[in-house]
């Protein structure tokens, strides 16, 4: 791979506004440290790794972001797509992480040779902190420790306007990564379920913006989740601000799925090729033969804490009062039967078997729609 290590401000003109990328003089693990990227100023059939300083934690420690740039042509700059890939905003949620190096790996071997046409911004973890605790959350640790989702949080606040430290982590991916939208305009954000619970390969999408359907049916999921989003999400605000984006489930956390790994690469290039930024054979077919489309979500919770099995496993139907798990107390005593409170489609199930009263252990999916 060719490597860009820039000691100097690159700067670009169009239409009388400077554009650049901004080099620290910093270097880390050989990769220059950025404080903002343009991806026009960036050399064309190239691939580049840097790496941002998000926030400082208490002290002054950087949590360091990478981020991989693959430029296509120079004329694809303005004519082709610029694709976002992040990964691992919760840092318990790894199987997007190795989806985004296989990408960059089979990109080595094309862009170099003009084989891309547009643009790719990556970020393979876009929450270090998390992933070094290994938990879901942002850690700041100002007073006692405040744990902040940061899924939740987008497109951020600056400190000058009254954010706190996991804002202002937000607002510079949002801004000096994602450039306010000036490096993006289609998005992909992988996720896995948080940990203790199993799945399949699913995806969120919000069908009332044009492009996210046909996004989400590239992927040929299990589940076509169709709803709203969550503000401040990565998907919703990029949806809110008028580019298609989706959130991809790829199963459990914490436990690399090979398959579902592989099905969501697949997706990636069957992606890059409906989106003409890599050469295909013909049309991009989509098969959705074994896709389930659901509108909505009914969860079943224990009432009392205890130990659970359950009788069901994800992708199962199951029919409304259907029995689908069991609570014991630590004599063996049954606490509780847990029942399917629609008829549906079992999205998640918990695999920790010990429970805590009003938690969440099984999601059904329901009124699933042709749209």
């Amino acid at each position: 791979m060719k490597l860009q290590h820039a000691t100097a401000l690159a700067t670009v003109s169009v239409a009388g506004v400077t554009a650049r990328t901004v080099y620290t003089g910093d270097t880390l693990s050989g990769y220059p440290v950025i404080s903002g990227l343009d991806i026009s100023d960036l050399p064309a059939n190239t691939i580049s790794r840097f790496w941002i300083s998000a926030a400082q934690a208490q002290g002054g420690t950087n949590w360091f972001v990478p981020v991989f740039v693959a430029r296509g042509t120079n004329e694809s700059l303005h004519s082709g797509r610029k694709l976002s890939l992040s990964a691992s905003i919760h840092g318990d949620e790894l199987n997007g992480i190795p989806v985004v190096g296989r990408i960059f790996k089979a990109l080595n071997e094309t862009v170099p040779e003009g084989g891309l046409n547009g643009t790719i911004v990556a970020i393979p973890t876009l929450n270090p902190n998390g992933n070094v605790l290994n938990q879901r959350n942002f850690f700041s640790s100002s007073s006692n420790g405040f744990w902040t989702n940061l899924n939740r949080v987008m497109p951020g606040e600056t400190i000058e306007d009254g954010g706190g430290i996991a804002d202002a982590y937000a607002y510079n991916i949002w801004n000096q990564v994602w450039g306010n939208l000036s490096n993006v305009d289609i998005a992909v954000d992988f996720h896995t379920l948080s940990t203790g619970s199993n799945g399949p390969l699913w995806a969120y999408a919000d069908y009332r913006l044009p492009g996210v359907g046909r996004l989400a049916e590239l992927a040929q999921p299990d589940v076509i989740k169709i709803d709203p989003g969550e503000p401040g999400s990565v998907e919703t605000t990029f949806v809110d601000n008028g580019v298609p984006a989706i959130t991809l489930e790829i199963g459990p956390a914490k436990i690399w799925n090979q398959t579902l790994i592989s099905r969501a690469e697949a997706f990636v290039y069957r992606l890059l090729d409906d989106l003409s930024m890599t050469e295909s054979a013909g049309p991009v077919e989509v098969d959705l033969s074994n896709t389930y489309k659901a509108t909505n979500l009914s969860s079943v919770s224990v009432t009392y804490s205890g130990f659970a099995r359950f009788d069901v496993v994800p992708l199962q139907d199951v029919d409304e009062g259907e029995v689908v798990g069991t609570v014991f107390n630590a004599w063996g005593d049954v606490l509780e039967t847990l029942t399917a409170p629609v008829s549906g489609r079992v999205l998640s199930v918990r695999v920790d078997p010990a429970v805590e009263m009003g938690a969440g252990v099984i999601d059904v999916l329901y009124n699933a729609t042709s749209t």
